[in-house]
């Protein structure tokens, strides 16, 4: 691919402060394999002192017109994936081309010149978590958790700026806007399940790729065999017996202090299950360490409490998702939101804490309240159907599991 070309494209990432140390390994590496291309980090967070030396990309209404009404409605994950589609149409409208998206925890060992050379004839290029089918299912994510977030998987996305291109941006910008929550209730997984319309609407113009060395994860370890020659990784098709250069592996779930732990919602699935991929994981460690890792990880997410310091709980999110379809939001998002804390406040439905900790609710004595909660509850339920009957017992649970969702209560705030 000529230089030329290249200054036409770019590459991007999302996320808070307390994920920028894999931001900037990210970058690095991008930058190392890409020397022509430009990267940009946005950020979902507001940025402090803490991150003076680092470039981002501060959020902004002309690009993003709702972002504070959604940084409310939305948690840290639901927000950073809600203004994807507005990163790529920033970048569209500065004069990229090709743009791809990267999800912050990943790692780029090769040049991506075959991912913008595809847009060459495609609109957009997406990768299924997994490529070969199996009787007997061998992977580490569960089918069913896949059926759920959805085929495709959106840490990377790369998208051509041309009339479906843009036009694939407008649609998933009016849905994300409003439809990025994590909900099983709702069929709804961030932005990612939308995608799954893609390919049948656009059937000519995306392209599903299956190169072994793009987007290699957990999901898709059982199917994959890295090798090194000459310094460079190399990822062996077990099905098929191809070999692919690895472009970019995507440390989901991973702990840099840990790298026996592949991913930590997995830990069954370790470096004594794929061992070939310990060199990898042990470089990418080191190298996200070397970015302060220590000190951005430590930082805490704006957007996890009102402007009075006053801690934001899930259920505020949700209710604030129920305010703005009854109160049609004005223009000024600032007053939207002051009068939604101000109910808040009036209702008495405010936490009483001061923090914009991630885990401010959800001290060790609220888990040991729960797990007593939850042993009483099963003795309940049996006397309950001793009293009242099985069938009843049956009615109260699909009531409970109304109940349950946080927007139900929104009569809180009437």
């Amino acid at each position: 691919m000529s230089e030329k070309i290249n200054s036409k494209c770019c590459a991007f990432t999302i996320c808070a402060k307390n994920y920028l140390a894999q931001a900037l390994t990210l970058k690095n590496s991008f930058e190392k394999h890409n020397p022509t291309c430009s990267f940009y980090i946005f950020l979902a967070d507001m940025p402090t002192k803490d991150i003076n030396d680092v470039t981002i990309v501060a959020l902004d209404v002309k690009w993003c017109p709702k972002w504070k009404e959604m940084a409310l409605k939305y948690n840290v994950i639901e927000f950073a994936t809600s203004i994807k589609p507005f990163c790529f149409n920033k970048l569209f409208e500065e004069g990229y081309q090709k743009v791809i998206y990267l999800d912050p925890d990943i790692y780029v060992s090769d040049s991506l010149d075959f991912i913008y050379d595809v847009l060459d004839m495609k609109s957009i290029m997406l990768t299924p978590h997994y490529n070969n089918i199996q009787t007997e299912y061998t992977g580490s994510v569960s089918e069913e958790e896949l059926l759920f977030v959805g085929i495709y998987n959106l840490g990377f996305a790369a998208i051509r700026n041309n009339v479906v291109g843009r036009q694939i941006i407008e649609w998933w910008c009016n849905r994300l806007e409003n439809k990025c929550y994590a909900d099983h209730h709702d069929s709804l997984h961030v932005d990612q399940r939308w995608m799954d319309f893609i390919p049948g609407f656009f059937p000519n113009d995306t392209e599903i790729s299956h190169h072994a060395g793009i987007n290699t994860a957990i999901w898709n370890l059982h199917e994959r065999q890295l090798v090194v020659k000459d310094k460079k990784y190399f990822v062996i098709d077990r099905a098929s017996k191809e070999i692919f250069p690895l472009l970019f592996y995507h440390f989901s779930g991973f702990d840099p202090d840990n790298t026996h732990i592949i991913n930590r919602r997995h830990p069954k699935y370790n470096t004594d299950t794929f061992p070939d991929f310990q060199p990898l994981i042990d470089e990418y460690a080191t190298l996200v360490l070397a970015n302060d890792y220590k000190k951005y990880h430590s930082l805490n997410y704006s957007f996890n409490a009102f402007n009075t310091g006053e801690n934001i709980m899930p259920i505020h999110r949700r209710l604030f998702r129920e305010y703005i379809k009854e109160c049609a939001s004005s223009d000024n998002q600032d007053n939207t939101i002051d009068e939604f804390y101000k109910l808040l406040e009036k209702k008495r439905l405010l936490s009483n804490i001061a923090s914009n900790d991630f885990n401010a609710n959800i001290s060790q004595k609220t888990r040991d309240s729960g797990r007593r909660i939850e042993k009483i509850s099963k003795k309940t339920a049996l006397v309950f159907i001793r009293l009242f009957g099985f069938r009843k017992f049956y009615l109260l649970l699909r009531f409970a599991e109304k109940f349950s969702r946080l927007e139900y209560h929104s009569y809180l705030l009437k």
